[in-house]
């Protein structure tokens, strides 16, 4: 949750690959792999089958980001997910399924990673974003002294899926929501839901907030992805602890962007909260 600067930048870049064109969709080969760990042998086949076909239609759409920057006055400029391009798989051929076998050392057991080697059409769609889908967010306070709790305020205009991401100061990146001690991410329209929720808050679970070590103030965001269907990025992008935490700003939107290029503009929204962490000790 801590974080370094008053300044995150949310880069991007486009990606694009050479492909053979046919009938305007464009077939690629990616690749996916699930470890066969804590999940049957059967969701790690459809796990590594989606993260391949994620990459294809990421590979035709170029992981798409518009550039975004969190500014000290806390203002928001840009788009994040309406500036990710759709895509859309018509036919696909699995050419390979292998398991690797690793083991580091010979004191812990061997890990088992399921692969698939994948060729996919992909097509390139164009949708507008659906002007009733609207979303809120909004936190309990706007400053926060060490050691505060954050609550998340949530409320969304039709029964969505929501992802609650907290962007650092020392730059990464944590899945609040969603996480393994709250996998369930469901919410109905028009209902303001809080996280953590309340009953939660009593001992399961708490965000508390804290300034980087010997600073006076840092400048956090939280960022909520609401989608019409159902995403999990504690599944499919690399992270670590209950609750998610990514290497880097850059690595998180563009795992993320690959994930929502396959989700259709109508049926995603956003909204953002810029706060502040101040260390009363130090000013």
């Amino acid at each position: 949750m801590k974080d370094k600067t008053a300044l995150i930048f949310f880069c991007l870049f486009f990606l694009f690959t050479s492909a053979e064109q046919s009938h305007g969709a464009t077939w690629v080969t990616t690749n996916g792999e699930a470890e066969i760990a804590n999940i049957s042998p059967e969701e790690a086949e459809q796990l590594a089958l989606k993260r391949a076909r994620h990459e294809a239609i990421a590979k035709v759409c170029g992981v798409q980001i518009q550039a975004e920057t969190l500014m000290e006055n806390f203002t928001l400029q840009g788009d994040f997910i309406h500036g990710v391009s759709y895509g859309r798989i018509i036919a696909e051929k699995i050419t390979t399924w292998q398991v690797e076998v690793k083991q580091p050392r010979k004191t812990i057991p061997p890990e088992l990673t399921l692969q698939v080697t994948l060729q996919a059409q992909v097509e390139q769609e164009k949708r507008e974003p659906d002007p009733y889908y609207k979303a809120k967010v909004w936190l309990n306070k706007s400053v926060f002294e060490n050691g505060e709790e954050m609550i998340v305020n949530v409320r969304a205009s039709k029964d969505s899926y929501i992802t609650v991401l907290n962007f650092s100061a020392d730059g990464s990146v944590t899945l609040l929501y969603p996480n393994k001690l709250r996998p369930d991410n469901g919410i109905k329209a028009n209902t303001v839901i809080q996280i953590p929720a309340e009953q939660d808050r009593k001992g399961l679970l708490s965000f508390q907030v804290g300034t980087l070590p010997d600073h006076k103030r840092d400048t956090e965001a939280i960022k909520v992805i609401f989608t019409k269907g159902p995403i999990n990025l504690l599944a499919e992008v690399e992270s670590r602890g209950n609750y998610g935490v990514m290497a880097s700003t850059k690595f998180a939107l563009t795992e993320i962007a690959r994930i929502l290029s396959t989700i259709p503009p109508d049926s995603r929204t956003e909204d953002s909260a810029i706060y502040q962490v101040v260390n009363p000790r130090l000013q």
